[in-house]
């Protein structure tokens, strides 16, 4: 029974150390997956802009044309203009990114159909001017009231504004120009055409999209771009396109700049909080090996006598060595299964029952799991690894045994 409960014990803190490890990697896994889907959904794969600076790029429908041809991975292209704003509701003024965009064709690019709030939106509502909602004017607006240009805004931001669609924000430039009257900002009047969710609070609580056409005359920068946008056909290859475009452009003082360049911070925090993860996973699998150690040293001083008796009828020290390793072995293997089957198990269970602490971000749907075969191979190939170097010091301790002076009346 003691001998039973010693064994138990290592395979128990081996298989805990295994399914913690799966369970936490897994769903980590997830989560970086929703997280990378979110931004591909929302930003340009790559974008062209100049190299040096935050200058703009001079309008070159030609360009369009040929940055196709420069990759067989790049599936549409578009130009787009950004700039900061003030944006100003009847109740209330928030900044923001306004995002100008070619409506034909930022919807192959961007990807952003399944984020739109009302299953109808689409980004070619933003082609044509729309009459303002009479009902949200107020009495000292209706001599603004006609057709103004649309857009689309996140809806924690409308939320903010205290908006709706149909209903007129205006636009404030945050840099003046010099009029009449000195410097003033100049304003824009347009009106909500729809809302969006992406799940990101950053672009639901800050960006604005509207027709380039729009930003180009807001900004007073007619016959330029802040850089052209391009999608993939795999996303996660858009370093090494960008290689192959930066080579292309060089000369042009153009450059193309991935998604990863721009989420830099971000990535950078989540590859290190896996390692760090990691780091302590091992560490409680590492203490399950410890009890393989100390498991098998006590064995060896329990059956001191057993291991001589094998040694003076032939047995040679390397295989009592060798006894003891397989046995470090045999306990990582069975604590290696118990914990993959645990593990899996228990992904089962989180990846389906909804949490109430998830509800906001995955509405209906239990914790978000991405299985890595290839890491739990490691996890598995390395716990067993530990598991036969924590059997090292015991086989030393068995292959040290001296039969004559163990046997021996004194040794009784």
């Amino acid at each position: 029974m003691q001998a039973t409960f010693g064994i138990a014990l290592p395979v128990f803190g081996i298989a805990v150390g295994v399914c913690a490890f799966t369970v936490v990697l897994s769903v980590m896994g997830g989560f970086v997956q929703g997280l990378k889907k979110r931004l591909l959904g929302v930003e340009p794969h790559i974008e062209i802009v100049v190299r040096e600076g935050f200058g703009r790029i001079p309008e070159n429908p030609e360009l369009l044309t040929r940055l196709p041809e420069l990759s067989k991975d790049i599936i549409a292209v578009t130009p787009f203009m950004k700039s900061d704003v003030i944006v100003q509701s009847s109740r209330k003024p928030m900044t923001a990114l306004l995002w100008g965009i070619d409506p034909g064709k930022a919807e192959a690019v961007m990807q952003f159909k399944t984020y739109f709030a009302a299953p109808e939106d689409s980004f070619s509502a933003l082609s044509e001017d729309a009459a303002v909602d009479s009902q949200s004017l107020s009495s000292d607006e209706n001599h603004s009231s006609g057709t103004f240009p649309t857009l689309f805004a996140g809806e924690k931001l409308l939320e903010i504004l205290d908006t709706e669609a149909g209903e007129r924000l205006t636009l404030i430039s945050t840099q003046p120009d010099e009029g009449l009257g000195g410097f003033a900002p100049t304003q824009q009047p347009v009106v909500v055409a729809g809302s969006f969710q992406t799940g990101s609070l950053t672009h639901d609580s800050k960006v604005i999209f509207t027709r380039l056409k729009v930003v180009q005359k807001f900004m007073d920068a007619e016959g330029e771009w802040s850089g052209i946008q391009v999608a993939l056909r795999e996303p996660l290859d858009a370093e090494k396109v960008s290689l192959t475009l930066n080579n292309a452009l060089k000369s042009e003082g153009l450059r193309a700049k991935p998604w990863t360049e721009s989420n830099k911070a971000l990535l950078k925090a989540l590859r290190l909080e896996r390692w760090g993860m990691s780091f302590v996973l091992y560490m409680v699998i590492l203490v399950g090996c410890f009890s393989i150690t100390i498991t098998l040293v006590l064995a060896v001083r329990r059956k001191a006598r057993e291991m001589a008796i094998l040694r003076s009828i032939g047995l040679r020290r390397i295989d009592l060595g060798l006894l003891y390793l397989c046995k470090g072995g045999s306990i990582g293997i069975v604590g290696v299964l118990l914990g993959l089957g645990s593990g899996l198990i228990l992904l089962q269970i989180v990846s389906r029952i909804p949490l109430s602490v998830i509800e906001d971000a995955y509405p209906g749907h239990g914790l978000p799991v991405l299985v890595s075969w290839p890491d739990l191979l490691g996890v598995s190939i390395g716990s067993l690894v530990l598991s036969i170097i924590a059997a090292i010091w015991p086989a030393v301790e068995v292959m040290r045994i001296d039969p004559v002076e163990t046997l021996s009346d004194r040794a009784v």
